[in-house]
């Protein structure tokens, strides 16, 4: 498996954006001192041209009390079907933004809110510091083949790519 190290500057937003396409369901850890910490699933709105991800919370519920002590979290992303596999950590802050309330709604929220109206919904921007990535380019029938030659001595295709990306501004 080839390692890479990303900066934000370079092409660490952009390995970012790829790796957060096609999922946008999070784990998000608060309380991260506690053990275990507390992680609830949370369904990713936005990634900003900056790099943050936007979420809607709801007001009264434990990782927003949790941010509300200690804003750091750690954002944790398993895709099996895609061999995608990403750990996140930032800071969180609770924003009351009625524009970008109404740019981020999707009817589907109504499912954990009473509309965009709700006074418990709350938007949460998490401004990340960096990730760790693992990116597998084969699946795992390929990834069992490669295992198998390399038990015999030969050596097969790349894996995929692991890697940090640095978040921060330097």
């Amino acid at each position: 498996m080839r390692n890479k190290t990303y900066s934000k500057d370079g092409d660490g937003l952009r390995k970012l954006r790829e790796l957060l396409n096609d999922n946008k369901v999070l784990l998000m850890a608060t309380n991260l001192k506690k053990i275990p910490f507390s992680v609830c699933p949370m369904s990713l709105q936005e990634m900003d041209v900056q790099g943050d991800l936007w979420f809607f919370a709801h007001r009264n519920s434990d990782h927003f009390k949790d941010i509300e002590k200690d804003n750091r979290v750690q954002l944790l992303l398993a895709n099996e079907k895609g061999q995608q596999y990403l750990s996140m950590y930032g800071n969180a802050t609770h924003i009351v933004d009625r524009e970008k309330k109404q740019a981020l709604w999707s009817p589907m929220l109504g499912a954990w809110f009473d509309g965009i109206d709700d006074p418990n919904s709350v938007l949460l921007n998490v401004n990340l510091e960096s990730a760790y990535y693992w990116d597998m380019i084969e699946n795992k029938w390929a990834a069992l083949h490669r295992l198998q030659g390399s038990l015999a001595g030969q050596e097969g295709p790349e894996l995929g790519e692991k890697g940090h990306i640095d978040l921060q501004n330097h």
